[in-house]
């Protein structure tokens, strides 16, 4: 396949029609409010070669777009029906909008950027409890060469900083986690319990990560937020509808007597939509969207774009030591660190690639 920049959507094409004027017109709000512009719904959410894999002979491929497709065009009829007045949806249109829902959450920029955080405070821990001199080691055999202390000082400091090296994550590595957690989520949340909200003059916005995992206000702020420990899935659907979809382990507690609560819809009110609206615009990336007649983002927080590359671990800067957090016990120990996802099998320093992978272009002091 040639190599060549390729457009690829980040939000689907068919749900933002659901936002969209008759002529497939969007406004698409920049954080923290401005500028705001409006354009065709199929410009709206367009990345370039955001999927786009590199094959083990270096050639590019835009095969995961093309895959996402199908999904999408399954899901699209699923989401026609609810326009237009079925529910509750079972069967296989509850299948393919589960599997809908499950990937436009995984595809999203924030699920890349996580991935990210958490491979540079997982090299930061790993580095950071076997010392300085076994980093040392690392670059030398990996370059062949001998290493200044100045540089090694400039090494250590970058990796074990707070948050670790800047990694970017790479297309091949967020397609490898999405296609991990793909049929688990959809699975997960079709057996969910959903609640459709219908708005009869209140406008409802969506942004470039319309998927919310929502958790209650008493939630520990220094746990971080996941597919498991959501208490609600918000989707916004259409500028008239949205979506809940409430794992039945966090239910209110059933009446006795009653062994299934059925999906149901409701009412939409002001309060509802300001309330769903302002959780979407919370947690967008960088864009909110609504119908372009519409002014559904007064009086809401718009945040700065961005903000959202938190720590997805404890602050474990009580173990980054220069000299190695256990020093002196032996070769290899301490600098072992197993990640949650890994399957047991432990990392330790010696299986750290350099030059890191996706690590940032940074400069370096030319004194060396």
């Amino acid at each position: 396949m040639a190599e060549r920049i390729r457009r690829q959507h980040t939000v689907s094409k068919f749900y933002l029609k659901g936002f969209s004027s008759d002529e497939g017109r969007i406004r698409r709000v920049s954080l923290p409010g401005e500028p705001s512009v409006v354009l065709s719904a199929r410009d709206a959410s367009v990345v370039k070669d955001f999927y786009t894999v590199t094959l083990p002979d270096g050639s590019l491929s835009d095969y995961f777009e093309r895959a996402f497709s199908k999904v999408e065009g399954e899901a699209a009829e699923a989401l026609r029906l609810i326009i237009e007045g079925e529910w509750p949806i079972k069967g296989k249109g509850r299948a393919s909008f589960a599997e809908w829902v499950a990937l436009q959450h995984l595809r999203s920029e924030d699920v890349r950027s996580s991935q990210g955080a958490f491979n540079s405070e997982m090299i930061r821990l790993v580095v950071g409890v076997s010392g300085k001199e076994a980093l040392r080691s690392v670059i030398e055999k990996a370059e062949g060469r001998m290493v200044s202390d100045e540089e090694l000082d400039w090494e250590w400091r970058d990796i074990t900083k707070v948050g670790g090296p800047d990694i970017k994550s790479t297309a091949n590595q967020h397609i490898r986690l999405l296609t991990s957690l793909l049929p688990k989520m959809a699975n997960y949340l079709y057996n969910c319990h959903w609640t459709l909200f219908r708005f009869k003059r209140r406008s409802i916005v969506t942004s470039d990560h319309p998927v919310s995992l929502v958790v209650a206000p008493d939630y520990p702020a220094w746990q971080g937020v996941g597919i498991a420990t959501a208490d609600l899935f918000l989707v916004p659907l259409s500028r008239r509808l949205a979506l809940t979809i409430q794992p039945r382990s966090r239910f209110p507690e059933i009446p006795e007597g009653v062994s299934y609560v059925p999906d149901f819809t409701h009412e939409g009110t002001a309060r509802i939509s300001k309330s769903i609206n302002q959780e979407t615009a919370a947690r967008a990336r960088r864009y909110v969207y609504h119908h372009p007649s519409d002014s559904p983002l007064d009086g809401l927080y718009l945040p700065q774009p961005e903000t959202r590359s938190e720590p997805s671990m404890s602050d474990a800067s009580g173990l980054i030591r220069e000299e190695g957090l256990f020093s002196g016990m032996g070769k290899g120990i301490g600098a072992q660190v197993t990640p949650s996802k890994s399957g047991g099998r432990s990392m330790t320093i010696d299986d750290l690639p350099w030059p890191i992978p996706g690590r940032q272009a940074c400069e370096k002091p030319k004194t060396w």
